[in-house]
Order: C-alpha cells, then structure tokens, then sequence
C-alpha cells in the first residue's frame, strides 16, 4: 500500500524546488530592478539564474528516483 509514497514525495519536493527557485529569481530580479532603474535587465536574469538553478538542482534532486525507476524497469 504504502510503495507510492516515497516517489510522490520526491516528486512533491522537486515541484516545491523548482516553484521556490523561480519565484526567488523573479522577486530578486524585481528588487533589484527597482534599486538600479534597469527595469527588464535583472528580472530576466533572475528567471534564467533561477531556471538554471531549478534544472541542475531538480535533476540532482531527482536522480536516485530516475536510476531507481531505470533499473527496476523490465523494458
């Protein structure tokens, strides 16, 4: 019964990385848009840092899942 829970924890907590390390590249951005006056400049810096962040750490944090999904695969 229980064989899900441990996948769609690591999936919960991957989700809840990749929102957080967006959401803080936006909101920095913002900020420090608003300190310099170059409006678009930092917030598209901080969504690409932030999405750079989010894909490095989601595939680090996922990758015992994905090897573990890959060995136990019959295919």
């Amino acid at each position: 019964m229980g064989s899900w829970i441990v996948p769609s924890a690591s999936l919960f907590g991957a989700g809840w990385f990749f929102a957080t390390a967006l959401i803080l590249g936006v909101v920095i951005g913002r900020w420090a848009d608003g300190k310099t006056g170059l409006e678009p400049t930092f917030t598209l810096i901080g969504i690409v840092v932030g999405l750079a962040v989010a894909a490095v750490g989601g595939y680090r944090m996922l990758l015992p899942f994905i090897r573990k999904i890959s060995s136990t695969d019959p295919g």
